[in-house]
């Protein structure tokens, strides 16, 4: 038996089993925005990451 939203469509009704035109394109809408909103936070777009160590040339360098 499927669950029916009673015309209250919404993404979270999709999750509880209702079907229904509005409810499936909630869903895909969320899905969609989900997405976009991962996609933002891909590493390439991260800026360059500064050290937090020096490195052994750059003690050396330090020194003179």
């Amino acid at each position: 038996m499927r669950y029916q939203c009673g015309g209250a469509s919404s993404a979270s009704q999709y999750g509880n089993g209702c079907r229904c035109a509005g409810c499936r394109e909630a869903w895909r809408v969320q899905a969609d925005e989900g997405r976009i909103k991962k996609r933002k936070g891909v590493r390439r777009d991260a800026p360059i990451p500064e050290h937090d160590a020096f490195t052994r040339e750059q003690i050396i360098k330090a020194r003179e």
